[in-house]
């Protein structure tokens, strides 16, 4: 365990953060399977790259300071598998009722989810950026410069995928208005603002 009440302290903090990257890494594997947009599927397998690196790195450091690597809300990996048997309950019971009720909407209501899935994920990027900016400002504070580094670091990824998430909301919003509902009831000059549709990953991949 940690000698001194600082490192104790930031080995706190890590952990956190290392239960978030656990977190994230479950969540992305499973949006994944349900992307069906070429350029954020590939941003979601690049960003599920850097966070498995960061909790990595973050594990790393933890020992290093004389900690043992704990996830906060995820126990461990058995953690980390419920948490994801749980979301893929959740995928399958949406993929249920989509073949109920939700066919009478227009569209197959992929856009709709791809935006709840940013949505989630640009949520959880906040959350990580709040995370290690607290991580690198008391690093910086008591003078543990390599944690204070490490911080910041994975702190430029996490804007890098946030700034890509808010850009991608705004495409993935106009292509949902155009999937689900009727030009009829969309007005003005918008009726007229078709956006042109990316390729979807599955054509890309052809």
């Amino acid at each position: 365990m940690p000698q001194t009440v600082r490192d104790t302290k930031i080995v706190e903090l890590l952990n956190e953060a290392y239960g978030n990257e656990q977190h994230v890494t479950a969540a992305l594997e499973l949006h994944l399977q349900t992307t069906t947009r070429a350029d954020y599927e590939k941003r979601l397998k690049d960003h599920l790259k850097e966070t498995k690196s960061h909790a990595s790195a973050v594990s790393k450091r933890i020992r290093q300071l004389g900690g043992t690597p704990a996830t906060v809300s995820l126990p461990g990996p058995e953690g980390v598998t419920k948490a994801a048997k749980g979301m893929q309950d959740a995928l399958n019971k949406a993929k249920a009722a989509a073949q109920g009720p939700l066919e009478v909407v227009r569209g197959s209501g992929e856009q709709q989810r791809m935006v709840r899935n940013a949505r989630a994920e640009f949520e959880e990027e906040a959350h990580e950026i709040a995370a290690y900016t607290v991580i690198d400002s008391l690093a910086t504070a008591v003078g543990d410069t390599q944690t204070a580094k490490l911080a910041r670091d994975i702190l430029r990824d996490e804007e890098r995928m946030q700034k890509f998430l808010a850009d991608l909301l705004r495409e993935l919003s106009v292509d949902m208005a155009h999937d689900e509902i009727p030009v009829s009831e969309i007005e003005g000059s918008a009726a007229r603002r078709a956006t042109p549709r990316r390729k979807s990953a599955a054509t890309a991949r052809s």
